[in-house]
Formats: C-alpha cells, structure tokens, sequence
C-alpha cells in the first residue's frame, strides 16, 4: 500500500512540475513584449513613415533639380546674348564707318584683326604689326582706294528657319588676295526672336538682342560709339 502511495505522489510530483513549466512558458509568451524586438503593427507604422518621408525627399529632388536645370538653360541663353554683343561692340568700338541697311542689319568696317601676313596671307596669330585691313600693307587702313577698299563686317539674321533666327557674322577673308572675298558666314547665337539696331549718330549705334528657348528670355540693349568715326 505504501508502494502504491509513494507512485502516485511521484506522479503527482511530475505532473506538478509539468504544470509549473507551462506555466513559466506561458509567462514568458506574455512578457515578450519586453524584448527589444519590433512589432507587426510597429513595422507597419515606420514603413508608413519613411513612405513619407521618401515622397517628400523625391518632390524636393525634382524640385531642385528643375531649378538647376531652368538656370542652366537660361545661363546659356545668356552666355550666347553676351557673346554676340560683346563682339559686336568691339567690332563698332574700333570702326570707322558704322551703317544701318536695314533694321536688322549692322555693317561695320573691320579695323582691329591682326592675325594675317598682310603681304603672302599666311595665317599669323602673333600677327606681323599690321591690321589685316591694310591691304596694301603702308600703315593706314582703309583708305578707300583701289589698293586698299573698306573690309567690312556684317552681322544679320538668318531666317532660313521659322522656328529658329540666327544671328550671323559674316568676316572679310584674308586668307585670299581678293580684296572683296569674304568667309562663310558664322553663327553666333541661336533662339534670337530681336536684333535691331538704330543709327543715332555717325558714330553711335544702338543694339537690341532678344534670345528666347520658349521657357526663358534674354535681353540684352546697349548703345555702341566708332570711335574712329569722323
């Protein structure tokens, strides 16, 4: 009978022990919470956040990267107004003769290259101490005489395309002996919708040079003085 007492408090034991470990997992099921470990609903909520915070970051990036590319374009627009102007200016600075044909037309003569032999026409970047213009190489330009007729330089539009006016330079060439040949005409700037130019006096032009890409404008107006002009 003893025997049969002491298994079934063995038993109980067991059981006893059983219950205790389930019950020691159940708690710790329970207190899980207080790992460091995330939550399904935690996960959720962070990944809603960086959702937004990633769409605000891509707004702020297309935002400035079309600004960057608006002031790019527009930079350029007005590297190309400056070119041309600046290079008419220097042209009618260093003239004796400025002349207006027509409203979108300047005609100068070209006194300030020297970058020619003026006696064999061979090409001389150090130049030989004599303007190009000085055809018959005595020291005096443009004379108007036989030997030595005016060089002039043109500078016009060229409206071959409607949707795109170039200004163009056409240069006497003084690669040739011909004192009347000129090179092929050159652009210097694209997108020009104005180029006007008004004879205030003998010596006195004003430029206006407007240049448009559709989404950006430039304008550029100055008035230029000969000052060889008599």
């Amino acid at each position: 009978m003893k025997y049969w007492n002491d298994k079934l408090t063995a038993s109980n034991g067991l059981k006893a022990r059983g219950k205790l470990a389930r019950l020691k997992s159940l708690r710790k099921s329970f207190t899980m919470k207080d790992s460091p470990g995330f939550t399904l609903i935690e996960l959720l909520i962070s990944i809603a956040i960086l959702s937004v915070i990633m769409i605000g970051l891509n707004q702020v990036m297309g935002s400035a990267l079309s600004a960057h590319r608006q002031t790019t374009e527009k930079t350029e627009l007005l590297a190309q107004a400056r070119y041309a102007m600046e290079r008419m200016v220097m042209f009618v600075q260093e003239t004796d003769q400025i002349e207006v044909p027509s409203v979108d037309k300047l005609v100068v003569n070209e006194r300030l290259i020297d970058t020619y032999n003026n006696v064999n026409h061979t090409y001389n970047p150090e130049g030989d101490g004599y303007l190009d213009a000085d055809n018959d190489h005595n020291g005096q330009v443009n004379e108007g005489t036989v030997e030595d007729p005016p060089d002039k330089i043109t500078f016009d539009l060229d409206k071959t395309d409607g949707n795109n006016w170039k200004l163009m330079e056409e240069m006497p060439d003084y690669e040739t002996a011909d004192l009347y040949d000129s090179k092929e005409k050159k652009v210097l700037c694209e997108r020009v919708t104005t180029f006007q130019c008004t004879l205030l006096a003998p010596n006195l032009v004003e430029i206006l040079l407007t240049l448009s890409d559709g989404e950006h404008e430039v304008r550029l107006k100055t008035r230029a003085r000969g000052f060889y002009v008599n």
